[in-house]
């Protein structure tokens, strides 16, 4: 799990509820053509088959995060969204567990592990797997 600086969003001005809910996404400066939820990249890592984003809405009190996995050809195939209704969900910690199994942590408290099955095993899997961990 490499730490990187390729990725980034195009910058919205006004007020946070006139910005689109979607931003453009630029790969070392070009733009890719691809629209992503979310207004600031958080955290983002290269690893042997895919990149991995994490994008938050910059919104303190209603904290979203959005996991974005995109391929070594620059297309989103999958994604997962941390939802803030009625509660936030700031990052704290982001660590490997084994390959392709994360470990995100929320407020110090909120648990999750992350599996990332890409390439897919097969035509029906998610990319993207979410489970809750206990504290």
């Amino acid at each position: 799990m490499i730490p990187i600086a390729k990725f980034t969003i195009k910058e919205h001005q006004g007020s946070y509820e006139d910005r689109p809910l979607k931003s453009l996404l630029y790969f070392n400066g070009e733009e890719l053509n691809l629209k992503v939820s979310g207004f600031v990249i958080e955290k983002q890592f290269e690893l042997p088959n895919y990149f991995l984003l994490l994008i938050n809405w910059d919104c303190p009190f209603e904290e979203g995060c959005e996991v974005v996995v995109l391929n070594k050809n620059l297309e989103i195939v999958g994604c997962h969204n941390f939802t803030p209704f009625y509660n936030s969900y700031s990052l704290s910690s982001i660590s490997q567990i084994s390959c392709n199994h994360y470990k995100l942590v929320f407020n110090e408290s909120d648990c999750f592990e992350v599996a990332i099955n890409y390439p897919k095993q097969s035509l029906f899997s998610k990319v993207v797997s979410v489970s809750k961990l206990a504290v």
